[in-house]
């Protein structure tokens, strides 16, 4: 339920992740995106849109989103 945002971009970008990759995310990716969804709606699209930095803990994650939101 935290996936839903409120930005509709970032709900079908969580959306594809939870339906493709979650069901195969170590506990590692599982903690990152739980700690991706603390964050505020502005600073998560301004990562998946490479407006702002990227810290390094996130980047995989971050480029497995990027490319859900184009499959």
């Amino acid at each position: 339920m935290r996936s839903r945002r409120g930005l509709k971009e970032l709900d079908v970008v969580f959306q594809h992740y939870l339906e493709h990759h979650y069901p195969d995310a170590s506990p590692s990716d599982i903690q990152q995106l739980d700690e991706l969804l603390d964050m505020q709606d502005p600073i998560l699209l301004g990562m998946l849109l490479d407006m702002d930095p990227i810290p390094e803990r996130y980047t995989q994650l971050i480029a497995i989103l990027r490319q859900s939101h184009h499959d």
